[in-house]
């Protein structure tokens, strides 16, 4: 591995370039996991409760707060980068690059995909009858079976009920099918600009959208308009093998990271909101809107996350954001974040649903008493439907990765790759 030529040639390196992170950064990566999905859960409470721009003196910053919270989705995109290029360079190479790769990722990810859909298409919609509810489109059905439901909720402007969070999980998808021979056909210094070249096409590409009167939800949903936090967790992969750019990089982070924090809040300041879904022409009574959020917004975001993630995979053991992100009770959120992402919806939708059938005075109570103690409600549900799934179901589905294992490349595969660690 590419690792362990680095250690050989300079043992000082090896704890800044190790492309296996130590079991102190894993916990520290299940962390930020774990702060991801809880922001996405707190998002999709919140919006059931007021939203955004809900009014009185706590209730309107708690609104406004919780209402950014669909940036955990990027926080999961910036992980997924960084971690499925530390996989393929280390794999590059290798014999089986790309069935173990493939074969790995569907193990991972389709089983309890697949399941979810079962259940919530087929199964559910008959126990429950006409409380479930309304059934989907065919097209709806045949974009989730096949993943590109991203695309087809930007063309349709509908949002499937208690599955458009899969929207953002068809975006990976589409990555992972990609990438793979991308990183396989360049070398690593080629790599850094392609990453960067086309994080720049995917803010012009959404900028085109939205000056030619596209919805803005369209330059959120599809995929080439995506590609800004996925490409910068890649290249933050790339570096974390490359002594003198991981070097640059780790000296820069806290400024990118101050920088981009500073603008994100400047920007939600002047647009007095930080949400995705404000469309000037279809929301013709709102004095703002969201074009600049999903344009610089999302890139901004991008770099943000992506700076965070340098300084954790830097920090010591002993530092406070470590202790924080590698706190027990955080890193088991993050361990099972797949399952409780994929979950959250169904619990969120049923216990609404509970709530308004026996307990109706508490949705008409305060906002800031009905969103936490619904969110509690809703993320402990998950945590342990999401807890069963992964010991008694996923298990069984990750057990048969052992018949995929990466395999290091030869020597000499390696001095061919063009990585610039080799050079």
């Amino acid at each position: 591995m590419v690792a362990q030529v680095i250690a050989q040639s300079d043992p000082e390196v090896t704890e800044a370039v190790d492309p296996i992170p130590r079991s102190a950064r894993l916990d520290a990566l299940d962390g930020l996991r774990g702060l991801a999905v809880m922001a996405v859960i707190l998002v999709h409470v919140n919006e059931h409760f007021g939203g955004a721009f809900a009014r009185g003196r706590i209730s309107a910053p708690l609104g406004a707060i919780w209402g950014a919270g669909w940036v955990g989705v990027d926080l999961f995109f910036v992980l997924s980068g960084f971690l499925i290029t530390s996989i393929l360079q280390d794999a590059k190479g290798g014999r089986g690059y790309f069935r173990n790769f493939y074969a790995r990722r569907v193990l991972r990810i389709l089983p309890l995909y697949y399941a979810y859909l079962v259940l919530t298409m087929l199964v559910l919609p008959r126990l429950v009858g006409d409380a479930w509810p309304s059934a989907l489109t065919p097209g709806d059905s045949q974009s989730l079976w096949l993943y590109y439901y991203n695309f087809q909720a930007a063309q349709t402007e509908r949002f499937a009920t208690l599955l458009h969070h899969f929207w953002s999980l068809a975006v990976e998808e589409h990555f992972y099918l990609l990438w793979p021979l991308v990183v396989l056909l360049f070398a690593r210094g080629k790599l850094y600009r392609l990453c960067v070249v086309l994080a720049i096409v995917s803010l012009a590409v959404r900028l085109g959208l939205i000056l030619s009167g596209a919805w803005v939800e369209v330059a959120y949903l599809v995929t080439p308009c995506r590609l800004d936090s996925l490409l910068a967790g890649s290249f933050v992969g790339l570096a974390y093998r490359d002594p003198e750019v991981w070097s640059r990089m780790r000296r820069a982070a806290p400024l990118v990271l101050i920088a981009s924090g500073v603008m994100l809040a400047g920007l939600a300041f002047r647009q007095r909101h930080f949400v995705e879904f404000l469309d000037p022409q279809r929301n013709p009574g709102f004095l703002v809107d969201s074009r600049l959020v999903v344009t610089v917004g999302l890139t901004l975001v991008a770099l943000l996350f992506a700076s965070l993630l340098v300084i954790v995979l830097s920090a010591g053991p002993n530092r406070r954001i470590s202790r924080v992100l590698q706190h027990y009770h955080l890193t088991s959120v993050g361990r099972y974040s797949y399952a409780i992402y994929v979950f959250h919806s169904l619990w969120l939708f049923v216990i609404l649903a509970l709530l308004a059938a026996h307990v109706p005075w508490f949705m008409h109570a305060p906002d800031y008493l009905t969103k936490p103690l619904t969110a509690l409600a809703v993320f402990g549900a998950t945590f342990v439907t999401a807890w069963l799934s992964f010991h008694l179901y996923e298990k069984r589905f990750l057990a048969l990765k052992r018949y995929f294992e990466y395999r290091p490349p030869p020597t000499g595969a390696l001095e061919l790759s063009g990585d610039r660690v080799l050079r």
